[in-house]
This record gives C-alpha cells, sequence and structure tokens, in this order.
C-alpha cells in the first residue's frame, strides 16, 4: 500500500450530504488531547543540551530504555506499514508510558525526532550495515556531543560504556564523523554522485532528494536548506486581532515570564524562545492566539480580502490560514472553507468558536470533486478571494514532520504535481470577475510552485498574475521573493518554506 504525501490522505467519517454547519454551532470545547511532543510548532523547541545530556549520560537509566524501546517500535511499523503510521507510534508510546516524569518525556520524545532525522547519518556512523536502536542510540549520543557545546571535552564514561555494549567502538565513529566532515568539505572536488552521497550521507537525507535541490538551488544553497531542516522549527503565534493586538499578546506573555519578540516579516506574529505546550495556556484558551508559522502568516495576509468579501477557502484543513483571514475581515463578510477532510473541518469549527469566529462555513467535499457541496450562489456569482493551499510534497516544512523524508519519493512528486493542476483549475471557476485567486504551497520546489502557475495562465487566458508588490509595497515584498511572488526558503530560526502567487480573473 503507497504511503500518503503530505498533507495526509484524509478518511471520511461519515457522509458530507447535510448542510454545511456554521463555525460557532455545535461545536465542543477546544480538544487537550495534542501531544506535548507532536511535530507542530507548539512545540518546536528542543530541550536544553544540559538536560538532555544529563539525561544521556545516563543512557541506561528511564528515559534512555524508552528512547530504544519507542525508536525500535518506529522501525517496526515503519517496515511493516510505512513511515506515516510509524510517526504515529512515537507520541502514542509517550502517553502510554506513565512512569517518566515531564522532563523525561520532553528528553525521549525530542530525541526519538533527531533520531529519525538523523537516520541515514547515525546508520552511516554504525558501519552502514542495520543497526539495532540500541546502537543508533548510542551513536546519536556520541554525535550529539561532539557537535554540541561540549564537544571539546572528554566524552563521558557513560556513553562510552553505553557505546561499547550497543557493539560500536567509539574511535571507528569520531574516525566516520570525520570522513563524513572531510566529504562535505571536499564537495566541488568530488563528481555528482559523490557529492549528492556525501551530502546525504552526512546531513541525513535521501539521494534524490539531495539531487533535487542540488539541481534546482546548487550546491551551497541546497546545504543551507537540509542543514535548516535538520533543526527544529521555531514555535511561532499569531495574535488574533479580533480580541488582543500584538502588543497586548506580547505583553500577557512576558508577564507570563515568556521570552517573546515580535516576527521580522509578519504583522500578527509573535516566536517563542521556549518549549511550550501554548494549548495549555489561558491565553490560548481564551482565544487570543493561534499555533502559526510566519511564512503562513504571510500568504494570508497575501490575500488581501475586501471588507465585508465572500472568501473560499478551497483546501482549508484545520483551518489556520482560515482563521487568519476572519481576523482580517472583522468578522464581516464569509469564508467557505472547504476540504475532503471531515475531522480536519470539525477542529476548524472548535478553533473559529474559541477566537470568536462567526462568518465561517464549512463543507466537506468528495476527494475528485471540488465543486461537489459548494453551495450554487458561490459558483453562480463567485467569490472576490479563493485560496488554493494546495496539498504538496512539504519540502519546505520537512522539519516538523521527522519521518517525512523518508516517507516521500520522487514518484510522489509526479503525483501530487498533477493533483495540483487539477484543484488550481477546478478553484479557478469560483472565482468572481475582478478576484483573485490565490496559490500557496509549503514546498519550495518550481515543479510544485512556479511551473503549476505558469502552466495554469498559459491554459486560462481570463487570468493574470498580480505583482506581490502590488498588494504589500514594494518593501515589504522584496523581503520574501522577486518582489512578483512569495518565496520563501527554510532557514535557522527562520520561517517555514512557502511559495504563494496570485492571479487575477478578467472581467468576461
Amino acid at each position: 500500500m503507497r504511503t500518503p504525501i503530505y498533507p495526509k490522505a484524509p478518511r471520511r467519517d461519515r457522509s458530507a450530504g447535510k448542510d454545511f454547519l456554521d463555525a460557532a454551532q455545535h461545536i465542543e470545547p477546544p480538544s487537550r488531547a495534542a501531544s506535548a511532543f507532536g511535530n507542530s510548532a507548539a512545540t518546536s523547541q528542543a530541550i536544553s543540551t544540559d538536560a538532555a545530556l544529563s539525561y544521556g549520560m545516563q543512557p541506561e537509566g528511564p528515559a534512555g530504555k524508552a528512547v530504544v524501546t519507542i525508536f525500535d517500535a518506529v522501525q517496526q511499523m515503519a517496515q511493516q506499514k510505512g513511515w506515516f503510521a510509524a510517526s504515529a507510534v512515537i507520541g502514542r508510546s509517550l502517553r502510554e508510558d506513565r512512569k517518566l516524569h515531564s522532563r523525561e518525556r520532553r528528553y525521549v520524545g525530542d530525541t526519538v525526532h533527531a533520531m529519525l532525522r538523523k537516520l541515514r547519518r547515525l546508520r552511516t556512523l554504525c558501519g552502514g550495515k542495520n543497526p539495532s536502536s540500541q546502537a543508533l542510540y548510542a551513536a546519536q549520543l556520541v554525535d550529539q556531543w561532539s557537535e554540541g557545546e561540549h564537544k571539546d571535552e572528554a566524552l563521558p564514561d557513560a556513553i562510552h560504556r553505553f557505546a561499547r555494549q550497543s557493539g560500536l567502538v567509539v574511535s571507528e565513529l569520531a574516525s566516520r564523523q570525520t570522513q563524513l566532515s572531510a566529504r562535505l568539505s571536499a564537495l566541488p572536488q568530488l563528481p555528482e554522485p559523490e557529492q549528492v552521497k556525501a551530502i546525504g550521507e552526512a546531513l541525513s537525507y535521501p539521494d534524490w532528494l539531495v539531487s533535487l535541490l542540488t539541481t534546482e538551488f546548487g550546491l551551497v544553497t541546497a546545504q543551507d536548506i537540509l542543514r535548516a531542516q535538520n533543526g527544529r522549527a521555531r514555535l511561532t503565534l499569531r495574535a488574533n486581532l479580533l480580541k488582543c493586538s500584538r502588543d497586548e499578546l506580547l505583553t500577557r506573555l512576558r508577564s507570563l515570564g515568556l521570552a517573546a519578540e515580535p516576527t521580522p516579516l509578519g504583522p500578527w506574529g509573535v516566536v517563542l524562545d521556549t518549549h511550550l505546550n501554548v494549548y495549555s495556556l489561558p491565553l490560548h484558551e481564551e482565544g487570543l492566539c493561534e499555533v502559526q508559522d510566519e511564512a503562513s502568516q504571510l500568504v494570508a495576509e497575501l490575500c488581501a480580502p475586501p471588507p465585508g468579501s465572500l472568501l473560499v477557502d478551497a483546501c482549508a484543513g484545520a483551518g489556520g490560514k482560515t482563521l487568519a483571514l476572519g481576523a482580517m475581515l472583522g468578522n464581516r463578510g464569509r469564508i467557505l472553507a472547504l476540504d475532503i477532510d471531515e475531522r480536519k473541518l470539525s477542529e476548524l469549527k472548535q478553533r473559529a468558536r474559541r477566537a470568536g469566529l462567526t462568518n465561517v462555513e464549512t463543507r466537506c467535499l468528495e476527494e475528485d470533486g471540488l465543486l461537489h457541496l459548494v453551495p450554487e450562489r458561490v459558483v453562480g456569482a463567485g467569490a472576490q478571494r479563493v485560496l488554493v493551499d494546495a496539498p504538496c510534497s512539504g519540502i519546505g516544512v520537512l522539519r516538523r514532520n521527522p519521518e517525512a523524508r523518508w516517507r516521500l519519493s520522487k514518484t510522489d512528486i509526479d503525483e501530487i504535481t498533477a493533483k495540483q493542476q487539477r484543484i488550481l483549475a477546478a478553484s479557478a471557476r469560483l472565482v468572481a470577475p475582478h478576484g483573485r485567486l490565490i496559490y500557496a504551497t509549503c514546498t519550495i520546489l518550481r515543479r510544485e510552485n512556479d511551473e503549476i502557475v505558469d502552466a495554469f495562465l498559459r491554459s486560462h487566458p481570463d487570468f493574470v498574475s498580480v505583482s506581490a508588490k502590488e498588494i504589500l509595497g514594494s518593501a515589504r515584498a522584496s523581503q520574501f521573493g522577486d518582489g512578483e511572488r512569495l518565496r520563501i526558503l527554510p532557514t535557522e530560526n527562520g520561517p517555514d518554506g512557502f511559495f504563494a502567487a496570485v492571479l487575477r480573473r478578467k472581467l468576461g
């Protein structure tokens, strides 16, 4: 069975043949079931190095044993049902383990996710065979020590002993580390296949993905992108302007002793320098903020909905951009949120209620029938704005999905581009004359971005491009692209990788 591409394929729980529900009706309070170790921005900051090492230097303790047990279960699930199913094992295992203290659970979650990202590198350090989960954990501890702030200090005896018990020779592991670094330094002198392999082994990515990025961005930029995706995503919030300003949100956060700063690009965002479950904070329960990356916020801003307008979010998912757009409209006008996953739309309605939004309607669609169940008034008159946040490979957000680099394949890219073309063409039929169609993805590949938009424009002469400078001004638009389309590459401690283009429908 093929594994799904990003985002995951939905499973419909019930028929969508009912009338759509207003976002403020028939909704339960926000769920508290979010895992403290999920791949979301809410848990993006890693446990401190000293705290992590305090557990790592006791690799045979409860936390170390949990790492090995969980990672072993992850690898087994990956072999049986694929990497997408394997990623769910982590959160479930942590929730079921009642013996670990909270800081131990955080360490275990962070370490298992780090090992997922570094899997190819760790296997290479272990000798390139099929090492056990214990050996991979030992290699992770040695690698973490040598790369961290304690790299000039001797390896702790406990880690050295644990590596030996795991069948590793630390001196050989250190030699392989040196070889990986040396090959990266000598990339220009290596033939292309060896360049790809050297990057893939050192930075822990499959060869096909490395080849794709080096061909498109060059050796230097590709490595920068891949290194950034090996880090943890920063924790970014969006102030809900219906209930508070960004300055008010910053004040509330700082009053809790949290280090918070405004996002440098987006006007509503706040970056937190902490490892925190935001969903448990009263200010989140009050609807003052939502977890949303800065790049995603910029896409919503680029939509620039006119006051009181009708807007369609054609691939709404759980509604991050829907909620931002509702706040931009000041709870006026109307937003029709469409998706093929009814469970995500249910979450959207919960979030809308918490945010105080009453201008959101939802409809669940058949997977290949975008216009199915869309109200006739929308198909007939059209919407002033139609946002297509299209399903994509998710290469711009790999750091949020540690297993994705192993789950994806080159064939997936071919399949998803065909799907993107269909969705964009179908969504265009919902745009009113002089209305705008906004195409966005969380990938950085031209195949899924510019090439999709350019092909659409060639086959739809009734649409023309709208420059990002026209919407955001030259100074701002040039900060994240060429001023024509939004292009953001993932950077360390920066926003996710995103793309967006704005198209206008001509009159007649």
